[in-house]
């Protein structure tokens, strides 16, 4: 079984800040990886995270540009079910690029927008390197799946299926929606 979740880290401001701005707030309850629903940490690097298992609309305009406002934020998605990754920065409010592989339209599929940091050259090199030999053997591994993922790694120090090394035993903490009249970010985002 595959993994299936969005992240999104914001460079700056307070966790409880960021929480709300998504509707979201601390239950207290910890785990060593994120296993629940919607979890958070803040990262070695200082960002704040917050991981949404099946997160996909944590790459909508509308979320990241209110979560960004004042400061940076780099989201990821990935679905390896059907080999779909992507990773995305705003600062300010401002989409400045987005990185995404959809295996779905093409082997090679990589659709780039905006200007990309520079680490995206050399990930896209190495994991194109890795194909190519692939591709010559037998092929079985889509490599070029990591190239959103890694560039987000690159710049958040975050990747889902490796540990947190620094953060503590506990580095994540397990987040609900807020109770009350704020409505939940996931409906904001979808303009409900």
């Amino acid at each position: 079984m595959g993994y299936s979740l969005g992240w999104v880290a914001v460079q700056s401001g307070s966790a409880d800040a960021i929480y709300a701005k998504l509707g979201l707030s601390r239950t207290g309850a910890r785990e060593e990886v994120p296993d629940s629903p919607v979890v958070g940490a803040v990262l070695p690097e200082g960002w704040h995270l917050v991981v949404v298992r099946r997160g996909e609309h944590l790459l909508r305009d509308a979320l990241l540009k209110e979560v960004s406002a004042g400061t940076r934020a780099v989201a990821c998605f990935l679905e390896e079910h059907v080999m779909y990754s992507a990773s995305v920065e705003w600062a300010d409010g401002r989409k400045i690029w987005s990185v995404v592989h959809d295996s779905e339209k093409a082997c090679g599929h990589l659709a780039v927008d905006g200007t990309p940091p520079s680490e995206l050259s050399a990930i896209r090199s190495r994991l194109q390197a890795a194909q190519d030999e692939e591709d010559d053997v037998d092929p079985e591994v889509d490599h070029l799946f990591d190239i959103p993922i890694d560039l987000a790694k690159a710049l958040t120090g975050f990747r889902h299926d490796e540990s947190l090394s620094g953060a503590g035993r506990q580095p994540f903490e397990v987040l609900a929606a807020h109770g009350g009249a704020t409505r939940p970010w996931w409906k904001r985002a979808l303009g409900q």
